[in-house]
């Protein structure tokens, strides 16, 4: 996992793992020093932002450098996020660490509801099946329900890798009904664009919504499989 940036002796900072106190101190810090820190993916400059929605960052001093273009997708993910977790009156927190050894994991936004323990995993890069079911199975392994808000380039395939483990393991290689859907009952990714409609910006198989009905059907336990894809399902519709 790339780190958010590196000091100038190459210590490795996450923006997330500080106070926003320290990080007041943080930025003072790098406005005495401007080469202070840099960023993780192409060792340029990095400056130190809080948004509106209190989400601290590293951003490139200048332009985004072409090593690292999903970076402001992931920031904006994450900001929105936060912002309307923020709305619901709890208290999201930003890479919070949990596990042990190798079993560690850290979650892009983290929050509780009583006893339920959630995690949002903002996936702004490749990654493999295997990797989101292994990901997955080490959350509940901590008691801690996840789902996945990925970019377009990330949910193609994805898309693919499902189809053809549902495939061969559910359809032993012939055609799948016409009711199939790609998606897995194990896992919820939607594919979130914070560029969109703010109604209509989180798309998953046969579910369009907006990243605040979206929180607000996890915050509430409505976000369920139906046998065939998720849905938005309130208690008394079950």
């Amino acid at each position: 996992m790339i780190p958010d940036a590196f000091t100038h002796d190459e210590q490795p900072v996450y923006a997330g793992d500080y106070t926003p106190q320290e990080w007041d101190r943080l930025k003072a810090q790098s406005l005495e020093n401007p080469f202070a820190f840099k960023m993780g993916c192409c060792s340029s400059r990095a400056v130190l932002k809080t948004s509106i929605n209190g989400l601290q960052f590293f951003a490139h001093y200048s332009d985004e450098c072409a090593s690292a273009p999903e970076t402001k997708w992931h920031i904006a993910g994450k900001d929105m996020i936060v912002g309307a977790l923020n709305l619901y009156g709890v208290n999201p927190r930003v890479e919070v660490s949990g596990g042990t050894g190798k079993d560690r994991w850290k979650a892009d936004v983290y929050f509780e509801v009583g006893d339920r323990k959630i995690a949002i995993e903002l996936q702004r890069s490749y990654q493999h099946l295997r990797d989101f079911v292994r990901r997955q199975e080490r959350y509940e392994r901590y008691g801690v329900e996840c789902y996945w808000l990925v970019r377009d380039e990330v949910a193609k395939p994805l898309g693919k890798s499902i189809l053809r483990k549902r495939w061969i393991e559910e359809f032993n290689r012939t055609m799948p009904p016409d009711s199939f859907f790609v998606n897995l009952p194990t896992f919820f990714f939607g594919i979130l664009n914070p560029e969109a409609d703010v109604h209509v910006n989180v798309h998953s198989p046969r579910l369009s919504t907006s990243h605040f009905e979206l929180l607000a059907a996890i915050f509430n336990n409505n976000l369920r499989w139906n046998g065939k894809h998720w849905s938005i399902t309130p208690d008394a519709a079950v």
